[in-house]
């Protein structure tokens, strides 16, 4: 292992390879690899060697990975494994195909489209939705640690920051985690951080990638996270005109500084996103705060006090006496006048209050009742329409995956069909997030029985099975659909093609008696079929090199049948006839007696003129020529050939060999 925590080659706990390195991050190196047990390719986060004696990091690598182990999500990336291994603490997860948000922001030529900003969006807080039902807060969302799939899929990684979030979650203030550009104003403060905090970041990369800059630039992070603070969200529009209002008003709401003024959940998010995508005029509700942030008021002193105390000035003893007699006068008149203005008071009082007391209470007992609707199955926003037209109160909140109920439609409800409530009351629903995806494996060029095994070891379903002639073996499977890489939901179905082999045609054998060997080769090829062996007999009827007999001929037979055939070798040569004084006969000539010999003839594939070649081999004996060897030879067979021939004559002749129409080999022999 290297400093960095791995090298290339490098394996493991014996099962993952070290490949090639992908990317650094401030706890990590993250590599690609190889899972050399299910032959698959992954990434490797390897923590960094310098952090391995840090208990501190290193318990914040292994609560990465058990945050992360607890979510299953299309939208979050899979973690398959966690090790140690050689000292290193390691986390095996998905290789996922294509380049971070944040790169592919850099390579754009203009602005992204409105929808397309949507629709990533959504699938970023559909994954975060998941997170905080699991009490996981992201903490680090930018646009760096969301990557986009080369099939347009969006991934959510990193929760290397994550922790579970609880009613005395803070920060360490001492320590801003996550990036300061993407920071809510409550992590810059090293405050309380919940999943307000999430979507303010989310807020910030919306901005950044409707108009391609971050809203906050400094000349240091902390200069950055005072403006997170202290400065107002600019105006969206001011940078990029062409985007909506709805599409500003949502980027305003999520990013604004008090957390109770932004979406207080990923639902209600998600609901103006949904609802901007059918309605372009659609324009977001910027939230009001519900009560002012708590003041801390400073302890007043004695001394304040007494600074604050009036001055009594002292009056002579006669003015006083005189005063106080008045002042008597005085109480007795008030104190009756006080008693009357109390009763009064009182009286009133009362006659309000019960007045106001009956009025609430025959309001109370006056609500109307009314009868739940059923709405299991139904589209949210109809069900929610439905229920709220009866004046109850729908929670769409809860979410599950479920492989029965249709995305966005209802799974249950928790008040039955028909049961009475009163209006204003909660009727909860749980909604369907689909069913759990998975990648379809490749089974191309797979046995079918095999095929079968992963397919439904990946929790899929084989489907329609078509079976097609191919060049591939029989039982092979030749495609498949949807194809592989693709994400389905669970149980979903797989249909397949299934090669039946080579087609094997048949044909009718034509009659080839009468051609040469070269023009029976042609007329059989034509038709799929191969000149077969070759033998030689004397004939009267057909002349030397001519075909006088084959087999299979009128008969239908498979593509590529081999037929034999006979060539003729002319009619008989009959002895020579001589007189008693032994001078030959009229016609006859006088060579000496016929001799037999046997011969090995070579033949050299380098003068072959194609991959195969029709050789002949011919005796000129006494003016007469005669073909003794006629066949079709492959390169294959070579670099040499040696042929077997028996031949008879008389006196010198002469062996031509034949590569196709040229003569490659002459030899002389005697007999």
């Amino acid at each position: 292992m290297t400093r960095n925590g791995g090298s290339t080659g490098h394996i493991l706990s014996n099962r993952y390879e070290i490949l090639e390195v992908l990317g650094t991050g401030g706890m990590a190196t993250v590599y690609k690899g190889k899972d050399l047990i299910l032959n698959r390719l992954v990434a490797i986060k390897v923590l960094k060697t310098e952090y391995n004696s840090d208990a501190e990091f290193v318990n914040k690598f292994k609560k990465e990975s058990q945050a992360a182990a607890r979510m299953s999500h299309p939208n979050i990336v899979n973690i398959f494994d966690v090790g140690f291994s050689d000292d290193h603490h390691y986390i095996v997860m998905e290789l996922v195909s294509g380049n971070t948000l944040k790169d592919y922001l850099d390579q754009m030529n203009g602005y992204m489209k409105e929808e397309a900003i949507i629709n990533i969006v959504l699938q970023v807080a559909s994954a975060l939705s998941e997170a905080h039902s699991k009490e996981i807060i992201h903490r680090d969302i930018k646009s760096q640690n969301i990557l986009v799939g080369e099939n347009g899929s969006i991934k959510v990684a990193d929760f290397g920051i994550a922790r579970a979030a609880t009613t005395s979650t803070l920060v360490n203030t001492r320590e801003i985690i996550g990036s300061v550009h993407y920071a809510s104003p409550e992590q810059a403060r090293g405050g309380y951080v919940d999943a307000r905090s999430d979507i303010y970041s989310t807020g910030i990369m919306m901005f950044e990638m409707a108009t391609r800059r971050l809203p906050f630039e400094g000349e240091s992070p902390v200069s950055i996270a005072l403006m997170q603070i202290k400065d107002d969200l600019p105006d969206p529009r001011a940078y990029n005109p062409e985007i909506s209002k709805g599409l500003s008003s949502i980027i305003c709401k999520a990013s604004e500084k008090s957390p109770s003024l932004r979406y207080q959940n990923m639902s209600e998010f998600i609901h103006d996103l949904k609802m901007l995508q059918r309605d372009k005029d659609f324009v977001a509700e910027l939230g009001s705060a519900v009560s002012q942030e708590t003041m801390v008021i400073p302890k007043v002193s004695d001394d304040t006090i007494n600074m604050h105390k009036p001055v009594v000035r002292k009056k002579p003893v006669m003015e006083t006496k005189l005063e106080d007699e008045r002042l008597d006068e005085v109480k007795g008149v008030n104190k009756i006048n006080m008693t009357l203005i109390i009763l009064s008071a009182l009286i009133m009082a009362i006659l309000v209050f019960g007045i106001f007391a009956f009025g609430r209470f025959k309001a109370f007992f006056e609500v109307e009742e009314v009868s739940v609707p059923m709405v299991v199955g139904l589209h949210v926003d109809e069900a929610v329409t439905q229920i709220t037209a009866l004046g109850l109160v729908a929670d769409a909140t809860e979410r599950r995956f479920n492989g029965d109920v249709e995305l966005d439609h209802v799974i249950s409800q928790n008040h039955e069909s028909g049961d009475v409530l009163k209006e204003g009351n909660i009727v909860k629903l749980v909604i369907s997030n689909g069913a759990v995806q998975g990648l379809v494996p490749n089974v191309k060029q797979q046995d079918l029985k095999e095929a079968r095994i992963i397919i439904e070891g990946n929790g899929f379903e084989v489907g329609r099975v078509d079976y097609e002639f191919n060049d591939f073996p029989e039982g092979m499977v030749i495609e498949q659909s949807p194809k592989s890489g693709v994400r389905l939901g669970e149980g979903s179905v797989i249909d397949l093609v299934v090669s039946r082999g080579p087609e094997i045609k048949t044909y009718i054998v034509p009659s080839i008696i009468g051609n040469t060997i070269r023009e029976a080769e042609i007329t059989l090829n034509q038709l799929g079929l191969k000149l077969g062996s070759i033998s030689y007999e004397l004939s009267d009827a057909y002349d030397e090199g001519q075909i006088m007999a084959q087999e299979f001929l009128g008969e239908e037979v498979k593509q590529g049948t081999e037929i034999p055939v006979v060539v003729s070798n002319g009619p008989e040569t009959l002895p020579i006839e001589t007189s008693p004084d032994g001078t030959p006969i009229e016609g006859e000539t006088t060579e000496g007696e016929t001799t037999e010999l046997n011969l090995t003839i070579p033949l050299n594939v380098d003068k072959f003129s194609d991959e195969t070649e029709t050789i002949r081999i011919e005796m000129l004996n006494q003016g007469v020529v005669t073909v003794i060897y006629e066949n079709v030879h492959s390169k294959a067979e070579g670099p040499e050939i040696f042929i077997p021939a028996k031949v008879s004559g008389t006196g010198t002749a002469i062996i031509s060999v034949y590569y196709g129409d040229v003569v490659g080999y002459e030899q002389e022999i005697e007999f």
